[in-house]
Protein backbone atom coordinates (compact mmCIF):
# COMPACT_ATOMS: atom_id res chain seq x y z
CA UNK A 1 0.00 0.00 0.00
CA UNK A 2 1.71 3.32 -0.76
CA UNK A 3 0.68 6.62 1.48
CA UNK A 4 -1.66 7.87 -0.69
CA UNK A 5 -4.86 10.46 -0.13
CA UNK A 6 -7.32 8.76 1.23
CA UNK A 7 -10.88 10.14 2.31
CA UNK A 8 -11.63 7.71 5.09
CA UNK A 9 -8.54 8.37 7.38
CA UNK A 10 -8.76 12.21 6.24
CA UNK A 11 -12.41 11.97 7.65
CA UNK A 12 -10.98 10.15 10.62
CA UNK A 13 -8.11 13.33 11.09
CA UNK A 14 -11.30 15.71 11.28
CA UNK A 15 -13.34 13.33 13.89
CA UNK A 16 -10.53 13.00 15.82
CA UNK A 17 -9.87 17.05 16.54
CA UNK A 18 -13.11 16.71 17.81
CA UNK A 19 -13.64 13.43 20.16
CA UNK A 20 -10.09 13.72 21.51
CA UNK A 21 -10.34 17.02 23.39
CA UNK A 22 -13.73 15.12 24.93
CA UNK A 23 -12.43 12.34 25.75
CA UNK A 24 -9.87 13.86 27.49
CA UNK A 25 -11.81 16.24 29.80
CA UNK A 26 -14.25 12.66 30.10
CA UNK A 27 -11.17 11.47 32.00
CA UNK A 28 -10.38 14.52 34.23
CA UNK A 29 -14.25 14.21 35.25
CA UNK A 30 -14.52 10.35 35.63
CA UNK A 31 -11.41 8.90 35.41
CA UNK A 32 -9.88 7.30 31.82
CA UNK A 33 -11.29 3.91 31.98
CA UNK A 34 -15.09 5.03 32.13
CA UNK A 35 -14.29 7.86 29.79
CA UNK A 36 -13.22 5.44 26.89
CA UNK A 37 -16.10 2.88 27.65
CA UNK A 38 -18.72 5.58 27.36
CA UNK A 39 -17.51 7.40 24.56
CA UNK A 40 -16.23 4.02 22.92
CA UNK A 41 -19.65 2.49 23.38
CA UNK A 42 -21.50 5.94 22.07
CA UNK A 43 -19.36 5.60 19.02
CA UNK A 44 -20.02 1.32 18.48
CA UNK A 45 -23.71 2.00 19.00
CA UNK A 46 -23.97 5.12 16.42
CA UNK A 47 -21.85 3.15 13.80
CA UNK A 48 -23.63 -0.04 13.76
CA UNK A 49 -26.77 2.23 13.26
CA UNK A 50 -25.24 3.78 10.31
CA UNK A 51 -24.15 0.64 8.95
CA UNK A 52 -27.65 -0.78 9.45
CA UNK A 53 -28.63 1.80 7.31
CA UNK A 54 -26.79 2.01 4.41
CA UNK A 55 -25.99 -1.93 4.07
CA UNK A 56 -28.95 -3.15 3.16
CA UNK A 57 -27.68 -7.48 2.90
CA UNK A 58 -27.09 -9.40 6.28
CA UNK A 59 -25.06 -12.52 6.43
CA UNK A 60 -23.02 -11.91 3.36
CA UNK A 61 -19.59 -14.13 3.00
CA UNK A 62 -16.89 -11.38 4.77
CA UNK A 63 -14.73 -12.31 1.50
CA UNK A 64 -17.77 -10.37 -0.03
CA UNK A 65 -16.93 -7.09 0.98
CA UNK A 66 -13.21 -7.26 0.41
CA UNK A 67 -12.94 -5.54 -2.68
CA UNK A 68 -14.69 -2.12 -1.28
CA UNK A 69 -12.91 -2.38 1.65
CA UNK A 70 -9.71 -2.39 0.32
CA UNK A 71 -10.56 0.43 -1.97
CA UNK A 72 -11.62 2.41 0.69
CA UNK A 73 -9.79 1.79 3.50
CA UNK A 74 -5.71 2.61 3.88
CA UNK A 75 -5.19 -1.19 5.28
CA UNK A 76 -2.96 -3.56 4.03
CA UNK A 77 -5.23 -7.59 3.61
CA UNK A 78 -3.70 -10.78 4.25
CA UNK A 79 -5.85 -13.54 3.25
CA UNK A 80 -4.97 -17.27 5.92
CA UNK A 81 -7.86 -18.41 4.90
CA UNK A 82 -10.99 -18.40 2.83
CA UNK A 83 -13.63 -21.22 3.09
CA UNK A 84 -17.58 -21.20 2.70
CA UNK A 85 -17.74 -21.27 6.24
CA UNK A 86 -14.17 -19.46 7.66
CA UNK A 87 -11.77 -16.50 6.85
CA UNK A 88 -9.40 -15.21 8.36
CA UNK A 89 -7.71 -11.68 7.73
CA UNK A 90 -4.37 -10.43 8.67
CA UNK A 91 -4.43 -6.64 8.71
CA UNK A 92 -0.52 -6.16 8.33
CA UNK A 93 -0.42 -1.99 7.61
CA UNK A 94 -3.14 0.43 9.28
CA UNK A 95 -2.48 4.20 8.42
CA UNK A 96 -5.16 4.74 10.64
CA UNK A 97 -3.25 3.14 13.53
CA UNK A 98 -0.01 4.74 12.27
CA UNK A 99 -1.53 8.63 12.51
CA UNK A 100 -2.93 8.05 15.68
CA UNK A 101 0.22 6.55 16.97
CA UNK A 102 1.62 9.84 15.52
CA UNK A 103 -0.21 12.13 17.57
CA UNK A 104 -0.29 10.06 20.51
CA UNK A 105 -3.33 9.29 21.02
CA UNK A 106 -4.08 5.54 20.32
CA UNK A 107 -6.83 5.12 22.84
CA UNK A 108 -9.02 7.21 21.00
CA UNK A 109 -8.06 6.04 17.57
CA UNK A 110 -8.96 2.89 19.10
CA UNK A 111 -12.36 3.97 19.89
CA UNK A 112 -13.03 5.63 16.61
CA UNK A 113 -11.52 2.19 14.55
CA UNK A 114 -11.51 -0.84 15.94
CA UNK A 115 -13.95 -0.45 18.71
CA UNK A 116 -17.08 -0.44 15.78
CA UNK A 117 -16.08 -3.57 14.22
CA UNK A 118 -17.53 -5.61 16.63
CA UNK A 119 -21.35 -3.73 16.95
CA UNK A 120 -21.10 -4.01 13.21
CA UNK A 121 -19.94 -7.14 12.59
CA UNK A 122 -22.95 -8.65 15.47
CA UNK A 123 -25.68 -6.55 13.38
CA UNK A 124 -24.41 -6.81 9.84
CA UNK A 125 -23.54 -10.74 10.01
CA UNK A 126 -25.25 -12.76 13.37
CA UNK A 127 -25.02 -15.76 11.69
CA UNK A 128 -21.37 -15.59 12.13
CA UNK A 129 -18.88 -15.31 15.04
CA UNK A 130 -16.49 -12.76 14.77
CA UNK A 131 -13.54 -12.28 16.35
CA UNK A 132 -10.08 -10.08 16.42
CA UNK A 133 -8.13 -10.69 19.84
CA UNK A 134 -4.86 -8.04 18.37
CA UNK A 135 -4.86 -5.11 16.81
CA UNK A 136 -1.86 -2.90 15.27
CA UNK A 137 -3.35 0.23 17.09
CA UNK A 138 -3.23 -1.95 20.29
CA UNK A 139 0.42 -2.38 19.86
CA UNK A 140 0.36 -5.80 17.66
CA UNK A 141 2.30 -6.27 14.21
CA UNK A 142 -0.67 -6.88 12.73
CA UNK A 143 -4.41 -7.33 13.73
CA UNK A 144 -6.44 -10.76 13.04
CA UNK A 145 -9.63 -10.67 12.12
CA UNK A 146 -11.58 -14.01 12.19
CA UNK A 147 -14.99 -14.91 10.92
CA UNK A 148 -17.09 -18.60 11.18
CA UNK A 149 -20.29 -19.46 10.71
CA UNK A 150 -21.77 -20.05 13.34
CA UNK A 151 -23.38 -24.01 13.35
CA UNK A 152 -19.85 -24.68 10.67
CA UNK A 153 -18.38 -27.94 11.42
CA UNK A 154 -15.54 -27.07 9.36
CA UNK A 155 -12.77 -26.39 11.15
CA UNK A 156 -9.18 -24.32 10.22
CA UNK A 157 -6.41 -22.54 11.08
CA UNK A 158 -9.19 -19.70 11.82
CA UNK A 159 -10.00 -21.48 15.08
Amino acid sequence: MTDRPNAALDALKIQSRAVIPIVRALELEVGRERALAIVGRAIAESHAEWQGKVVRERNSHPREVKPNTEAQLPIEPEIVEDTDSNVAINMTRCQFAEYFRSIGAEDVGALLTCGVDFAAEALLRPNWEFRRTQTIMGGASYCDFRWRLRDSEEDGPAG
